[in-house]
């Protein structure tokens, strides 16, 4: 239907209107009485005509209100899936810096130097836990070199517990020498006490032969010999 046609039915309507009013307006009292049959007739097409407009209005009005609201629904949709995109790329966000700021513990590592590393794998013979190639990817070249520094850190560990199962021994051995030399120190110390008692009293009885006087009685002998046994004690 044509856009247009609504305004002239209006513009019809609001002539013949028009007519209806200037002939009343026109009419005398020596006039036959005002017959509306035949304005009537005339405007039913043009009612009817009206009446149809407002139906397709109503239906467009009807259709339009459906499009509007799906068209609604559908942009509510894609609303919510853009807010829930928008709140996992952030939730997505927050745990790649918590990744970036993450402090792990090889961090802190005194890790072998990369251009030490990369000389180990032109050795004939790389050593045990070294990674042969050397990978290019920084990742699993940090892989490799925490690798590498574990097993150099075991090999250290066994180094370390070897030595002191040696030093253990080492140190068994030493105390026992340590305590045979002390015995022998300490017979050594009594043979040379009971030596410097056997010359005193040799020097008495030799110097009393001298003088021409009789041996020690008995018991200074016996004394001299008990202090012979106790000076050993003693020390």
């Amino acid at each position: 239907m044509h856009a247009d046609l609504p305004a002239q039915l209006v513009d019809l309507l609001r002539t013949l209107s028009d007519e209806l009013v200037a002939q009343r307006l026109a009419q005398d009292a020596t006039a036959p009485p005002f017959d509306p049959q035949q304005s009537l007739a005339s405007s039913t097409p043009l009612f009817s005509a009206l009446h149809a407009v407002n139906r397709d209005t109503l239906s467009f009005a009807r259709d339009c209100k459906a499009r509007t609201q799906d068209a609604r629904l559908e942009m509510d949709s894609a609303h919510l899936r853009l807010q829930n995109l928008m709140f996992e790329r952030n939730h997505l966000e927050r745990e790649i810096c918590k990744c970036e700021e993450f402090e792990s513990e090889y961090q802190n590592l005194p890790l072998l130097p990369l251009e030490d590393f990369h000389n180990l794998a032109k050795l004939p013979t790389p050593p045990a836990g070294f990674t042969v190639p050397v990978p290019e990817d920084p990742h699993e070249l940090m892989l490799a070199r925490l690798q590498f520094e574990l097993a150099e850190r075991q090999r250290f560990e066994d180094e370390r517990k070897e030595l002191g199962t040696r030093k253990a021994a080492l140190l068994k051995t030493n105390q026992a020498k340590k305590t045979k030399l002390e015995e022998l120190e300490k017979q050594v110390d009594d043979f040379v006490v009971v030596s410097c008692s056997s010359r005193e009293l040799s020097a008495v009885r030799g110097a009393e032969a001298d003088l021409g006087r009789p041996s020690l009685p008995s018991q200074a002998a016996k004394s001299i010999q008990s202090n012979m046994h106790e000076e050993p004690a003693a020390v």
